[in-house]
Order: C-alpha cells, then sequence, then structure tokens
C-alpha cells in the first residue's frame, strides 16, 4: 500500500487523527510565573485569599491548582471531603470531593493571578461498571495483565475524560494544565481495544514477544531490555501520535466551551535530554507535540530529580538544563510557550530545596531564553521565593 493511501485509510480509521496532523488555532501566550499548587497551608477560604495575595506580592502572576484527588492524596485543608478519591469541580462523570473551585477561583482572581487548573487524565479515578483500565505485557511472566491506570483506546473512557474537560473549561479558567499521567510505558498498550485499533491503522498485529530484545534479568529479579526491535519502533510512534491525538480532543472539547482556554501538556525531561528514550519508555515526542497547538508545553526540569536518574552534580545539570532550554527555544516560535517547571522541595528526602541552589536553576534558564517558569511543589507562603527577574539572569549557573 502506498504512503498517500495508507494515511488516508488510517486517518479514515481514526476520526482524530487528520485534525492532529495539522495544528490548531493557538491562543496568544503570555510568559507566566506561576506556582503549581497540589495543596494550601491554608484552613479556611479567608486564610485562602491571603495565601494567594503572599503569591501575588511575592511576584508570582499565575496559580496552577490541582482540581483532582487520588487516594492517599492530601486533600485541601478547607475542603470538606465527600469521597477519598475523584475531583475537586462539578461534574457526574467521577466522584466529586469537593467544589473548591468555585470559592477559590475568585479569591485568586482578587489578588491579580491567573488560574490554571491542573487536571489528571489516566490516573483521573472513575467509578464504573465497566473495566476500563488498560493492559501492558509482563517481562518476567511473558503474558498480557491489567494495569492500574485507565485505556486510552477505549471510547468510553475517551468519552467521560471529554466531558470531565469539558465541565472544567466552564469555569472562570484562564487554563488547563494536563497532568504528566497522559504517557504509555514501554510495556503498555497491549488491550483488545489498543490492539485491534493498531491493526486497523497499520494492518500489522502486536507482539510483545518480538518487540523487547536482548533481555536480561537482575539480581532483584527484574528484566532488563537491551533493545527493541522495528516492530516495537512503529508501535512507539503510533502509541505517540493516538496520545496527542486525545490531548488534541480534550483541548477542543474545552475550547468549544471556552474558546480562549489556554492549555498546557505536562511533557517529561527526557523528550529533550533523551528523545529516543523519552518515545520508547513514555510514549512522547517534544517535536511532534510542538506541532499539534497547544499554548503551552511543560518541561519537568526537575533538578534534583535529574541529578539522582543521571547520576550528575549539580554543575553538570545545571548546564544540561541550559542545554534543554536553548533546544526547545529554537524549535518554537514564542519562548513564552514554554513552561519549564523547577523543583522547591526535594521528592527523596521531602526537604526544600536550598535557596541559593534554587535560584541558580532558575538563573540558568531565566539565561537560556525567556521562557515562562512555575515553581513545584508549593508548601506555603513561607517556602516562597521571589522570581529571578530576567535582567539579572546574566548567565548559567551565576
Amino acid at each position: 500500500m502506498k504512503l498517500s493511501r495508507l494515511f488516508q485509510f488510517a486517518a479514515a480509521a481514526l476520526p482524530g487523527l487528520a485534525a492532529v496532523m495539522a495544528p490548531s488555532p493557538a491562543t496568544a501566550v503570555e510568559q507566566l510565573n506561576a506556582v503549581q499548587i497540589a495543596t494550601m497551608a491554608a484552613s479556611t477560604y479567608p486564610e485562602a485569599a491571603e495565601e494567594f495575595q503572599a503569591l501575588r506580592q511575592a511576584g508570582y502572576d499565575t496559580v496552577i491548582l490541582r482540581v483532582f484527588q487520588q487516594t492517599g492524596d492530601r486533600f485541601y485543608p478547607f475542603a470538606r471531603p465527600k469521597y477519598q478519591s475523584g475531583v475537586y469541580f462539578a461534574t457526574e462523570e467521577a466522584p466529586v470531593v469537593d467544589d473548591v473551585l468555585t470559592p477559590l477561583i475568585p479569591l485568586a482572581r482578587a489578588a491579580g493571578l491567573r488560574v490554571f487548573a491542573w487536571m489528571s487524565t489516566l490516573s483521573t479515578p472513575l467509578q464504573s461498571h465497566w473495566d476500563l483500565r488498560g493492559r501492558r505485557y509482563d517481562l518476567l511472566w511473558d503474558q498480557i495483565v491489567p494495569t492500574d491506570r485507565l485505556d486510552p483506546f477505549k471510547p468510553e473512557v475517551r468519552r467521560r475524560l471529554m466531558v470531565l474537560f469539558r465541565d472544567l473549561a466552564r469555569y472562570d479558567l484562564d487554563g488547563i494544565l494536563v497532568q504528566d499521567d497522559l504517557v504509555l510505558r514501554h510495556t503498555e498498550g497491549f488491550s483488545p481495544a489498543a490492539v485491534a485499533r493498531y491493526q486497523l491503522a497499520t494492518g500489522q498485529n502486536l507482539d510483545p514477544a518480538d518487540f523487547y530484545r536482548d533481555r536480561t534479568r537482575s539480581a532483584s529479579g527484574k528484566i532488563q531490555v537491551g533493545s527493541y526491535s522495528p516492530g516495537f519502533w512503529n508501535w512507539a510512534r503510533w502509541k505517540n501520535q493516538a496520545l496527542l491525538e486525545l490531548a488534541s480532543d480534550l483541548q477542543a472539547t474545552a475550547r468549544r466551551e471556552k474558546p480562549d482556554l489556554h492549555f498546557a501538556l505536562n511533557l517529561m525531561y527526557e523528550v529533550l535530554t533523551n528523545p529516543t528514550g523519552g518515545l520508547a519508555w513514555l510514549s512522547q515526542d517534544f517535536s511532534k507535540a510542538r506541532k499539534i497547538g497547544f499554548d503551552y508545553l511543560a518541561i519537568m526540569a526537575y533538578h534534583k530529580q535529574m541529578s539522582r536518574e543521571l547520576d550528575l552534580d549539580l554543575d553538570a545539570t545545571l548546564e544540561l538544563i541550559g542545554t534543554m532550554v536553548s533546544r526547545s527555544v529554537a524549535e518554537v516560535n514564542d519562548p513564552a510557550s514554554l513552561l519549564f517547571k523547577i523543583q522547591a522541595v526535594s521528592f527523596y528526602e521531602d526537604t526544600p530545596v536550598d535557596s541559593d541552589e534554587r535560584r541558580r536553576v532558575e538563573q540558568t534558564i531565566r539565561s537560556a531564553g525567556s521562557v515562562s517558569l512555575a515553581v513545584f511543589p508549593y508548601r506555603g507562603p513561607d517556602s516562597l521565593l521571589p522570581p529571578v527577574p530576567v535582567e539579572e539572569a546574566k548567565g548559567p549557573g551565576t
């Protein structure tokens, strides 16, 4: 089959595919100095108003509020939880823990802040009598087993996620940030729905036994994959395209409710430091995502995490982050559309990052491009450091 015929066939089989291949109209973006908030110190809404005022006075202009609740997550102290998991806005598609957005948004706006909602996708707690879970290939037992996340290839999952994003867009928001759970890891994506859709689009069968080459078993019993087959890479690119299609559909659904709503997609740091690995391990691709037409691409440049995972000291990590910023800025029309997320607390020791170290990270990013920044996680007004002005960023690590 010729390539043009194959594309026509695939586009007919996948209704959203043709839309994904061309950028959607982008709204004008502004450079953000944001704080991404998982929870707050405030125990009442008046105290929340004071926190927002403190954020604005510290120099931040945007808050990104978590609007999903998973089992084990901290609740907002001022919330009155009706469920252990669900969402923090009004909808009929998921359990409503408490509608905290209705009172919080006016308080943030009164402080002069933009408001983004931080919303999950494949880890969203949905209640259903149907099995909505995805499937993965177990490298140890050589069999397909359920995952604990939603299957993005099931029409019911896609429908319910789009309704959730529609309901969220009905609030007075400036934007939505998609949680970093919109990924498929290298063994995920083997549900019957995914297998059928892949075969329909490509004419090929999925053979996991052939995908993972040069397997070895570590002392702990974990299976390591030395290389992947050509068929794996075709599948990885297809999965990336399918996830971008879903993200694009969520954006379009939200914008039908609020046409000027900004949409931000979370991407792991590997998409810039190791694009091949990012595609294999996460089904993410920076260049492909850039072409879709999202307002912001949010890069998780958490230096402590990168340092530990890549076995780099601080100086080497900062050099790598500077390279990430420079390379990504060269690919976009507006550097402000890149939202680099920096780490305020060590995820391993659960201790605040040293203030001088945080400023070095921020200066490194600012000196490499006029991008947007978001600090995560937020631990209350006492943990705030004023954003580094662009004019003060004279060079990497200074």
